[in-house]
């Protein structure tokens, strides 16, 4: 959150200043806590309004998140959001959200082009200042595309929390999986397993080969649900 001082001291302004703000700008944003003296805003909606309005403009320099998307008909794209704000949900049922400037329309159209698919499209590498590298297996959805009063175009991500893991150590991109198979796995099966119940089938094992392919529950490895699971499993042992 970011409270009304703070969003004055972003453009070097009082907080009387912003107070007028908000009397005489009916798309101020709206308090998201606080009290009514001392309120409180979501830092990128406020970042937002004062880029639309030209209070402030994009700071140089500000870091860049690099993206690695597939849609559902196999096309990529390679893309690089300026001063990018990541928020990530911290259960299963959230969403998380990611939001950016885009270098032009080309961009903005790709990117939502990928994502216009049925299911969304797939993160197969998200990398952002603060954060280790991500990966979500699909239904990532542009959102919003919001242009400055300077002409700046800033677009919104979405993916339900679930679906966040981590990426593959091939440096190609690509979400790490594993699949819960449904029945019990013997000893037999020589795939690697994970504390989640999930494993990572290999071409040549008896029950989960390719010869095989047996129904599996898949989920993104190493985020929220893969966790969630493997916290189940440790509290019935």
């Amino acid at each position: 959150m970011a409270r009304i001082a703070s969003a004055g001291r972003s453009v070097g302004v009082g907080r009387a200043a912003v107070v007028n703000w908000r009397r005489r700008h009916p798309d101020f944003p709206t308090p998201t806590g606080g009290t009514d003296v001392h309120p409180e805003f979501d830092r990128a909606d406020v970042v937002a309004w004062l880029l639309a309005h030209d209070k402030i403009t994009l700071p140089v320099g500000a870091g860049q998140a690099s993206l690695l998307v597939r849609g559902d008909m196999g096309a990529t794209g390679r893309f690089r959001l300026a001063a990018p704000w990541l928020g990530l949900a911290d259960d299963i049922e959230g969403t998380d959200r990611l939001s950016g400037w885009v270098a032009d329309d080309t961009d903005a159209d790709a990117l939502a082009a990928l994502a216009a698919g049925e299911v969304g499209a797939t993160l197969t590498r998200l990398t952002a200042p603060g954060a280790g590298p991500l990966a979500v297996l699909g239904e990532v959805r542009v959102t919003d595309r919001f242009r400055s009063g300077s002409g700046a175009l800033r677009i919104t991500l979405e993916w339900p929390a679930r679906l966040r893991g981590t990426t593959t150590r091939t440096g190609r991109g690509g979400v790490v999986r594993h699949g819960v198979p449904q029945a019990r796995t013997s000893e037999d099966c020589v795939c690697e397993r994970h504390d989640c119940g999930g494993l990572d089938p290999v071409l040549w094992c008896a029950e989960h080969g390719d010869d095989v392919a047996p129904v599996l529950d898949w989920h993104a490895g190493g985020g929220l649900r893969c966790a969630q699971l493997a916290r189940g499993r440790a509290a019935e042992a």
